[in-house]
């Protein structure tokens, strides 16, 4: 726990860390702001569907819509934050200046990421926190009512859907960190997590059905559906027809992390330290 609590001090006052949140921040703020404008300038349009524009910025249903865009701009961020700074360990040396003061090598990579991981869900919750002042602007600028914002049990279902976004943000950087660990390049780990983006997406689309229910499985879409957030009223569900239940995904998505850290660990404590 020590370790871990250093790691935030060091990597808290990086310039990539703060430009990483702030990055993250602007993105969602300007996605609830920007709606409210569209709404405003779209309201006149006869048949217009109002659904998604009242479930962004409308609460409590905004809570919902908060949470999946801090994920998804999160996600995105966070997955490259941790692959550089996972693959700045070794081309900065501090994992090598570590081991050299006897440091376990298991240890100090799992406490590591353990720094990260506090990071990231401190992000999460100033993201959260951001999103919901957009919201309420996005909403003043389209001129819709805020709704009931302070629902006490809406407010206790939207902690628990924020500590599981939080559990799934860290579950899925494991994925950028082990990547970045084992290669011992920043490039290595960015490079991999922008060809699984592709192929997420991609690849749905062109493989078989058996093969699809694959992706079903990968950290990205178990990480989205463990949160267990509900979309806008009225909303198809076939795309989330064949997604995992909440709580397995859940489940799934711890594995990959301990998978993960498992791989990342042991990938270091197997790797000759030169110099």
């Amino acid at each position: 726990m020590t370790l871990a609590l250093v790691g935030v001090r060091k990597f808290w006052t990086r310039s990539a860390t703060i430009v990483s949140l702030i990055i993250a921040v602007v993105l969602v703020a300007l996605e609830f702001v920007l709606v409210g404008v569209s709404y405003r300038s779209a309201s006149a349009e006869s048949g217009l569907d109002t659904s998604t524009f009242t479930w962004l910025l409308t609460f409590p249903g905004a809570y919902d819509a908060i949470l999946a865009l801090s994920f998804e701009f999160l996600g995105i961020v966070g997955l490259i934050y941790v692959a550089t700074v996972a693959g700045s360990e070794w081309s900065w040396g501090t994992l090598k200046v570590a081991v050299a003061r006897g440091q376990s090598r298991w240890q100090y990579t799992i406490a590591t990421f353990a720094s990260l991981s506090i990071l990231l869900a401190l992000g999460l919750l100033i993201t959260f926190v951001v999103g919901i002042v957009a919201a309420v602007i996005g909403g003043s600028v389209a001129g819709l009512p805020m709704g009931n914002i302070g629902d006490l049990g809406t407010l206790g279902q939207t902690l628990v859907k924020l500590a599981r976004c939080a559990i799934a943000l860290i579950g899925l950087t494991s994925l950028g960190y082990a990547v970045a660990m084992v290669a011992k390049s920043q490039m290595a780990g960015i490079g991999t997590i922008i060809g699984y983006f592709i192929i997420s997406f991609i690849g749905p689309a062109l493989l078989p059905d058996f093969i699809r229910r694959v992706f079903d499985y990968l950290p990205f879409s178990v990480a989205s559906n463990a949160i267990g957030l509900q979309g806008p009223a009225g909303a198809s569900s076939s795309a989330s027809a064949g997604a995992l239940d909440p709580n397995v995904a859940l489940l799934v998505i711890v594995a990959w992390l301990v998978g993960l850290l498992a791989v990342a660990a042991i990938s270091v404590e197997r790797t000759e330290i030169a110099g």
